[in-house]
């Protein structure tokens, strides 16, 4: 789940409603809803983690990985 990172901690998540207003999230809040709502299709599925039927926390490296192998970085 964490790609190229082997070692995951507590801080590296984040609770999906507050990380779209998150100083990490570079993109606006709609942008990133609309990521999420297509998680599965886009290749985001892996920064998510259900918490439970309503609540997601995104594990923050991988979103922002996510994000660099999208835009080509």
């Amino acid at each position: 789940m964490t790609g190229t990172h082997p070692y995951t901690t507590l801080g590296d998540f984040c609770p999906k409603n507050t990380f779209a207003t998150h100083p990490d999230n570079p993109l606006k809040k709609s942008e990133f809803n609309w990521l999420f709502k297509n998680r599965d299709a886009n290749g985001f599925k892996e920064a998510f983690v259900k918490v439970t039927s309503r609540n997601f926390l995104v594990h923050i490296p991988t979103f922002i990985q996510c994000l660099a192998d999208r835009r080509g970085a």
